[in-house]
């Protein structure tokens, strides 16, 4: 029968041999004449190969209205094969794929708002991009959590419910400042007003593969009011400062954050900046909300839990918290990310102060603030009363905290300015090298060596002439650090201050019977950035710190 239809409607044997099935008698055509008009010996066919062979007219001739063949087939197939009690349905994917009745085109699938979008690194092209994100204004992603989901939807596994934090759904909404000018920033950080301020710090964090974590000097510096936030890239300066530095070290300005003692230590040891007055944000919540001591029971609380918790939102911790702190200038992404940092502090101070005064709780900061000044003087306190003491026999009695903060100018021949970094020209002996220092004085650790004669003899290796004139001009002339710079070579071509400042440091490391002034030789070398960590250890060492 198939093959009768084929004739009639003149198609070719390769046509009818591509589209017959297997065992179809269309495909004897290819066969030998005599093959096909040999008696057939097949065994009977099957009922579905009729019914293939009776659909082909059927094909040819166009779509036809109700019947089709896969109707026909499945019918036969009902027919012959008895339903199943419980039939596994349909694939939701197979049923997607699928063309609805009634339907032309089948309707492109929607994903759903609330599921967030992939971050994996494979099929990115099938990945929608989150620009094609629905945008909405600022003022209603507040309200809207499933819009502010899709516009940062690969936000770190972070809450999906909470909408991001951004400092301009509040109103006022804050100007954001950024500076990479050491004047400007001293002139923005006056206009700063409040008790309180929102305060953090960013910096480079380098992770190496079999390595310990290497962490560069602080690069930016946050600091914001309720009208302003001021971004100080001090990374980029040739000094920190001065005004940052004494708004940080001013004890009457609360500055708040989370792990804020911590960006204090950094800043320290970075730049040599002693900050006062830092609030611990949970510290505070624990003290004037039980709810939140409740659910937290550590002092120190991450910032993004504490800003969940009382304002409902979520901070965005993407791959710009570990970004390049240090670039010039920094992107817009890195800004608006700073700019949350230290605006979400205040807020959330701002609603605690809200909590204490309706449950009738008096907040200090002051009382709850860390004082790395204090600190410091404190772990220095005990080596000055100790050296005042050994060195001046006039002066009984405890030293009070107030006479041991402020550090003396070092006398010549004390005990306290022996130098363990003094260059020592070794002529003859076999004495190690740690006893040889030892014989430096009879000094070791600060301790007296033990008694006996001495198997070394040792001569300390006097201040290069270019070292001493450098000192000469810093401490007997007072003369500013760029004026020894031009006096050391030129006006025109003048020395680095970090050679100038290194000349000061060796002369009194090399010459311990050099007097000087502590306070001055701090100052002096912070007037360079990379100075201070250069010579930190040094330095703290001579003012008798103790860790």
């Amino acid at each position: 029968m198939a093959t009768n239809a084929f004739k009639e409607t003149k198609l070719s044997s390769t046509l009818c041999h591509r589209i017959s099935p297997p065992s179809s008698p269309s495909r004897m055509r290819i066969r030998t004449a005599s093959q096909a008009a040999a008696p057939s010996t097949n065994k009977p066919r099957s009922k579905l190969l009729a019914t293939l062979d009776a659909e082909i007219p059927t094909w040819l001739a166009g779509p036809s209205p109700p019947s089709s063949f896969s109707d026909t087939a499945n019918t036969l197939k009902r027919k012959a094969t008895p339903p199943l009690a419980d039939p596994k349905p349909t694939h939701p994917f197979l049923m997607g794929s699928q063309p609805k009745s009634g339907s032309d085109e089948p309707k492109p699938r929607e994903r759903s708002r609330t599921a967030p979008a992939s971050t994996s690194s494979k099929g990115k092209s099938r990945a929608r991009p989150i620009a094609s994100a629905p945008s909405l204004p600022q003022s209603d992603i507040e309200n809207c959590s499933e819009a502010a989901m899709d516009v940062d939807a690969a936000n770190q596994g972070l809450p999906v419910h909470l909408p991001l934090y951004s400092y301009k759904d509040y109103s006022p909404s804050p100007a954001v400042v950024y500076t990479q000018d050491e004047e400007e920033a001293n002139d923005l950080v006056q206009c700063l007003k409040g008790p309180v301020l929102g305060f953090d710090l960013e910096w480079v964090v380098l992770f190496r593969r079999n390595r310990s974590m290497m962490s560069h000097r602080t690069a930016l510096v946050q600091l914001c009011d309720a009208r302003m936030i001021v971004l100080v890239q001090v990374s980029s300066m040739k000094k920190f400062p001065q005004k940052v530095k004494e708004l940080i070290e001013n004890k009457d300005i609360a500055k708040v954050g989370a792990n804020i003692k911590n960006d204090g230590q950094k800043l320290f040891g970075d730049y040599g900046v002693l900050a006062r007055n830092l609030v611990e944000l949970g510290t505070i919540a624990r003290h004037v909300d039980p709810s939140f001591a409740a659910v937290h029971k550590r002092k120190i609380v991450s910032l993004a839990k504490v800003v969940a918790f009382y304002t409902h939102k979520t901070l965005s911790k993407g791959p710009v918290r570990s970004s390049n702190w240090e670039a010039k200038p920094l992107s817009e992404a890195q800004k608006t990310y700073a700019a949350n940092d230290a605006h979400c502090a205040l807020t959330v101070y701002n609603r605690l102060a809200s909590i204490a005064k309706d449950a009738r709780i008096e907040l200090k900061p002051e009382t709850f603030g860390a004082d790395l000044a204090y600190e410091y003087q404190a772990k220095t306190a005990s080596t000055t009363a100790g050296t005042s003491s050994s060195t001046t026999s006039t002066i009984s009695g405890p030293v009070s905290s107030a006479t041991a903060a402020e550090p003396p100018s070092r006398i010549p021949g004390t005990a306290s300015h022996r130098s363990l970094y003094a260059r020592p020209l070794v002529y003859t002996g076999e004495q190690s090298s740690s006893s040889s220092r030892a014989s430096i004085d009879g000094i070791t650790n600060g301790s007296v060596a033990a008694p006996g004669p001495p198997k070394l003899s040792v001569v300390q290796e006097p201040p290069r002439p270019q070292h001493l004139r450098a000192y000469n001009l810093w401490h007997r002339r007072n003369l500013p650090l760029h004026d020894i710079c031009a006096a050391l070579r030129s006006k025109d071509n003048p020395l680095a201050d970090s050679t100038v400042i290194s000349y000061v440091v060796r002369a009194l490391q090399a010459d311990p019977t050099l007097p000087f002034s502590m306070d001055r030789l701090k100052e002096l070398v912070q007037l360079e950035a990379g100075s201070w960590m250069r010579h930190k250890d040094w330095i703290l060492q001579m003012d008798g710190y103790r860790k």
